[in-house]
């Protein structure tokens, strides 16, 4: 049992390093061969924080264990929406928040499509393409909205990693970014080996592992990222991460991952926890359309929230 615990302290911490590492070293090659900055902040920020889920998800299913799949995303949206915020607004009051209506409705109505074909249906290959499908068109979209417009929090960082990558992108920032790449996918393997025998020691379900420790762990870069943002007063850049984290979670990852033959999961166990999502993209929804400050007050709202639903978990499975 200790055993796995570290595997899963070892695997959580090379899949978030490795993801890290990688953003670094992608944006300042993409600053350096001159590729605008939106496309960097939506594919490379956005893609690469939601990379650990993604890579989880897909192990998981890989090894039969499609609940992990399922409750990773769940918990890691959930996460998003509470505990980045929580996060963002005890660093410092969010104020002056201006996202756009057709992001913040995409969103919500992803959520609320999500949580239809839950209660009502089963999310096969079928809806799986429609998702696909559905991100595309939300990527073509964005970029269509995206003329003038700038992310900065795009520049380049002065670590180690992003100075190579920057100052020679092909000589060393490609390899940087492939060694990355292997690092998050063997951080991924131990994570879904050790989870899945935590749950068989344990006697619980692969989807409170999901739900709880992975989705806490492969939400540590939007946290970070969040945190980052909070104290240079980027208020757009946080909730733009949480929308499009959120998005590339439901529709890529579990669009990709319904492709597979032995996807599946249990409706029965993960039903209150798909309505608890919606509940909570929604209130968020309310929160930024109707342009309230986020602070203190409503940050420690969220995490109080986040921690009674985690006992609620722990309940329901111990």
């Amino acid at each position: 049992m200790l055993t796995s615990i570290m595997l899963l302290a070892t695997g959580l911490f090379l899949l978030v390093k490795g993801a890290d590492i990688l953003i670094s070293s992608s944006i300042a090659i993409g600053k350096k061969l001159k590729v605008s900055e939106f496309f960097i902040g939506l594919i490379v920020v956005g893609f690469g924080t939601s990379l650990c889920e993604l890579l989880v998800s897909i192990d998981a299913v890989i090894k039969n264990s499609p609940d992990i799949s399922v409750g990773n995303v769940i918990g890691s949206n959930i996460a998003n929406i509470l505990l980045v915020t929580f996060a963002a607004g005890m660093t410092k009051e969010l104020k002056s928040i201006k996202v756009s209506s057709f992001d913040l409705s995409f969103h919500l109505g992803s959520h609320f499509f999500f949580l239809l074909i839950f209660l009502f249906a089963f999310l096969d290959r079928d809806f799986g393409y429609f998702f696909l499908t559905l991100f595309f068109l939300y990527l073509f979209k964005s970029f269509r909205n995206s003329e003038s417009e700038t992310i900065e929090e795009t520049n380049v960082e002065t670590d180690f990693f992003s100075n190579l990558a920057y100052n020679k992108p092909l000589k060393l920032g490609l390899p940087i970014s492939i060694i990355a790449i292997t690092i998050t996918l063997l951080g991924a393997d131990i994570t879904v080996d050790s989870a899945i025998n935590i749950s068989s020691i344990l006697e619980i379900s692969d989807s409170f592992i999901g739900l709880t420790i992975i989705a806490l762990g492969t939400s540590l870069p939007e946290i970070a990222t969040s945190i980052t943002a909070a104290k240079r007063g980027k208020s757009n850049i946080i909730v733009g991460n949480i929308l499009g984290s959120n998005i590339y979670n439901l529709l890529l990852i579990l669009g990709f991952t319904s492709l597979f033959e032995n996807f599946s999961y249990d409706k029965k166990i993960l039903s209150n926890d798909v309505i608890f999502l919606f509940l909570s993209s929604f209130f968020f929804t309310i929160l930024i359309y109707k342009n309230k400050k986020i602070g203190r007050s409503i940050s420690i709202f969220c995490i109080i929230i986040y921690f009674l639903y985690l006992f609620y978990l722990y309940l329901n499975n111990f």
